[in-house]
């Protein structure tokens, strides 16, 4: 776990760089910055693409191929090529997305389809304005659901409740949305 945190530090510092992003100053108390991006190697790009590019709205802020002594020595690979892209929401440098692809590798197979949370997954986690759409969307593109839109925290006799929704992407990653002060009125069906 240390050897995956150290080279996410790494890579965010190096990626930070390269591509000219944003950096923030590490809060007084801390002696890190808020979370930069959680990274994720995944089977295919392209196909998690449709997901956090398509359905999400994530946006590429970064796309680069890799190869080299620097990449083996940080990633502890033997010259493999690694495709690199990042994705943001907004204008945020931080708290986003960033999806590794080795090229060209036999890819291991798409994990067992499962609409359970098991002890090791990890989840990120968006905050959204449309969960239903987007709940819709993923359901019909395939992804392991694991709940549909609930409301987690029932706030009785509030006007509008928070909704939350589980599902997998296409390599396991678990993908939690919340959508805050949603009206009853706008609950479909």
């Amino acid at each position: 776990m240390k050897r995956v945190l150290l080279i996410c530090l790494l890579l965010s510092l190096w990626s930070t760089s390269a591509a000219n992003a944003q950096t923030t100053d590490i809060p007084e108390g801390f002696i890190v910055t808020p979370l930069m991006r959680s990274t994720h190697f995944v089977r295919d790009v392209d196909e998690s693409l449709k997901l956090y590019r398509d359905i999400l709205g994530l946006r590429v802020r970064f796309e680069q191929t890799f190869k080299g002594e620097e990449w083996d020595q940080i990633l502890g690979i033997d010259g493999k090529t690694v495709r690199v892209v990042h994705l943001q929401s907004g204008d945020f440098v931080f708290a986003n997305v960033a999806l590794f692809q080795f090229v060209g590798d036999t890819q291991p197979p798409a994990p067992e389809p499962r609409t359970h949370i098991e002890t090791g997954d990890a989840a990120l986690v968006f905050v959204t304005s449309d969960i239903f759409s987007i709940y819709e969307k993923a359901k019909a593109a395939g992804y392991s659901i694991v709940s549909e839109p609930i409301v987690l925290f029932p706030q009785d006799g509030e006007d509008t409740q928070a909704y939350e929704t589980l599902f997998f992407d296409s390599d396991g990653i678990i993908v939690n949305l919340t959508q805050f002060d949603v009206p009853s009125s706008e609950v479909p069906d």
